[in-house]
């Protein structure tokens, strides 16, 4: 049996008495029900008594599809709470006896029960004569309804994707008391994203999820994890897109005819080649009044074709090479970018190419905007605030619908006060120069594979003060590293929607409902690794893997922390009691193997290293080798490292669609640092 706010993640935890839940449902259904099931004095409704549906779904007759998808997730919950088969009516009169309606129906308005002044991204759950009532102001507001009243008032939780990350209580009798809630989430777009061209190629997708698909990773993982998103409530707004450039301006059109639409660089068009990845280069003349045209035409075909969309991405490409051309220069600031942040390889170069160029950059995105707004008024053109034009403009005024997305890289670093500081900084001086502003927050990134960065109180932090500085657009680059890195999803999903709540306390629930008995030593496993990652970037510098040589993974991740990391493990199993439990424990045991077998591999690899045999360039590390090859030791060492790296591979092939590892990341890394060596590792034992 279930009561309002039982099962409510508490904002300050609070010490509960327990009443059983067969005797709980008994004395209520006795108190406040009839015979037939409805709330004799508006106190209750009765959902499911001893195994037997006491309600029924109602939905409209031309419900929308995810609505119909509401309805039948209820539907099936339910059962898997009480064993009833609630039935769903999408048409025709008010059914006998209790109600629950989801969707704006025809019946919920004949008995004017409809919550009035319903916001779009708002969400009703409320109880009203004997009925109950889950309904958003659109589609996906009235899903969120469903899961609200789901998670909130029955106990389900959804703690990563797949079956085995659900929590659902057992109970043949479930009744609701009176309920009367609005919520609108605090963040409107809460993405876990990437959007736009991010895995640079010349073939193939470039965005996340296609080029996911194209490796090896299913459809029906994908759909999971976007299922799981939208229990825990990521969505909201729909902005399209990243790195834009590959898509409005594809070389294989504008090249030959138009080489003036691309940036000045020496002297020269920078013209993409045939090696053109679609992400990296490619800069256009952002004061080409052509290049503005095209934008505009670009955006404006895009949103005639997805009306739904509320914005999009108009962002320059990754890396470096911007127009050099006058006209463009003019519009600098002069000023020098003070920190190399995430485009470190630029500002080692000329100080003319170390120039901000937030003015130049936003100009155009306002010129941008102006023309939108003439045939799509009320649409938002976004650009990151990335690269040297991270920093907020000095000379030019937003328009009311840009929205800068600065990339703020990254909370995980806070345990540095300086880090910290330096990003609040900038954000606020971001919230002030928009009239709506969002955020770009690296959960994970191409320097580091889905290795463990557990971070839950920084990354609470941060959300709460970019709440507080004015920020209500967040959107992530993550990962499915659910056995690893999951906590951190699923605490910045709930605060997303809700800054006001604790995250110790979303914390103590995610340990309790899924973990029982064993939840002390997850809680401590978790507790162990935050402790690691915040001793070791405390000084201000990253723990990442860009490089084999420069990676500080073995200094992060002791031989003593992993031996504790897996005892607390073999305690949890131990104590779990539960089958299911115990499953949940070997899932994470999962994540700690592969960061085992990284860490391994890496000490593997720098054995042959300290041997002489520089495994980066790969051309380096096979003449390197043979030179070399005197030592005795020598095939012993490469065997070890071959060996280490090949379990490392094996390991992550075959949990590629179980959520344990960011496989894409994984992939990612391998063909952009210099990392991993298994294939020169191959050559050399040939």
């Amino acid at each position: 049996m279930f009561w309002p706010h039982r099962n409510q993640l508490p904002r300050v935890p609070k010490a509960r008495t327990q009443v059983p839940k067969v005797l709980l449902a008994a004395l209520l259904i006795a108190a406040f029900c009839d015979p037939g099931g409805r709330a004799s004095n508006g106190a209750a409704m009765v959902i499911a008594e001893q195994g037997r549906a006491r309600c029924t779904i109602v939905t409209g007759g031309g419900a929308p599809d995810a609505v119909r998808f509401a309805a039948t997730e209820l539907q099936r919950y339910l059962k898997r709470i009480s064993g009833a088969e609630i039935p769903i009516q999408s048409a025709g009169k008010v059914p006998a006896g209790p109600c629950i309606f989801v969707d704006d129906s025809e019946p919920l308005r004949a008995l004017k029960l409809r919550p009035a002044g319903l916001a779009k991204d708002a969400l009703a759950i409320k109880t009203a004569a004997g009925h109950l009532i889950l309904l958003g102001g659109d589609d996906s507001a009235t899903q969120f309804a469903v899961y609200t009243f789901l998670e909130k008032y029955l106990g389900v939780r959804w703690l990563w994707p797949g079956q085995l990350g659900e929590v659902v209580p057992r109970s043949r009798s479930v009744a609701v008391g009176a309920i009367d809630e609005i919520q609108q989430p605090d963040f409107k777009w809460r993405n876990r994203g990437p959007g736009g061209a991010l895995w640079g190629a010349a073939e193939g997708p470039t965005e996340m999820r296609a080029r996911e698909r194209l490796l090896g990773v299913s459809a029906a993982h994908q759909a999971e994890v976007a299922l799981w998103e939208k229990r825990n409530k990521w969505g909201g707004m729909k902005i399209y897109g990243g790195h834009a450039l590959g898509e409005i301006f594809p070389p294989e059109k504008y090249a030959r005819s138009h080489p003036e639409y691309y940036a000045l660089v020496g002297g020269k068009r920078a013209v993409p080649g045939p090696d053109y990845d679609y992400k990296h280069a490619g800069q256009v003349c952002t004061t080409n009044p052509e290049v503005v045209e095209v934008t505009i035409q670009w955006v404006g075909r895009f949103l005639d074709a997805h009306p739904d969309y509320d914005g999009v991405h108009v962002t320059m490409n990754d890396s470096a090479g911007f127009c050099e051309c006058e006209r463009c220069r003019a519009l600098d600031s002069g000023e020098l970018v003070k920190r190399a942040g995430i485009d470190a390889e630029e500002t080692k170069k000329t100080a003319a190419r170390n120039t901000v160029i937030t003015d130049r950059i936003f100009t155009f995105v306002n010129q941008v905007a102006e023309g939108v707004q003439k045939t799509h008024p009320g649409k938002y053109v976004v650009s990151m605030a990335y690269s040297r034009y991270i920093t907020p403009p000095r000379n030019v005024r937003l328009h009311p619908f840009v929205i800068p997305q600065y990339c703020l890289w990254s909370a995980y670093r806070h345990a540095s006060p300086a880090w910290r500081q330096e990003h609040e900084q900038v954000a606020a001086g971001w919230a002030q120069a928009a009239r709506r502003a969002g955020i770009y927050e690296y959960y994970i990134n191409g320097s580091w594979p889905g290795l463990h960065r557990l971070v839950v109180p920084y990354l609470s932090a941060s959300i709460k003060q970019l709440k507080r500085t004015g920020f209500d657009l967040y959107q992530t680059q993550s990962g499915d590293d659910f056995a690893i890195n999951g906590i951190n999803y699923y605490v910045a999903g709930k605060l997303l929607w809700d800054t006001s709540l604790d995250e110790r306390a979303i914390l103590d629930d995610f340990y309790e409902k899924g973990f029982g008995k064993a939840a002390p030593a997850i809680r401590r496993y978790h507790q162990r690794l935050e402790r690691a990652w915040t001793a070791a970037t405390a000084d201000g510098n990253d723990v990442a893997c860009q490089s084999l040589r420069a990676t500080r993974l073995p200094e992060l991740f002791t031989p003593e922390l992993l031996r504790q990391c897996r005892r607390d493990l073999r305690q949890a199993e131990q104590l779990a009691g539960d089958p299911l439990v115990r499953k949940r424990v070997e899932f994470l045991g999962q994540g700690l193997r592969y960061t085992e077998l990284t860490v391994a591999a890496v000490e593997a690899a720098r054995k042959l290293e300290t041997a002489g045999v520089r495994l980066f360039p790969r051309k380096q590390a096979l003449e390197d080798f043979r030179q070399a090859q005197r030592r005795e030791d020598l095939g012993k060492l490469l065997a070890a490292a071959l060996d280490a790296w090949q379990q490392r591979d094996r390991f992550v092939e075959q949990l590629k669609d179980d959520y344990v590892v960011a496989y894409f990341w994984v992939k990612y890394n391998e063909v952009t640092r210099e990392f991993n060596p298994l294939p020169q590792l191959k050559e050399m034992s040939r």
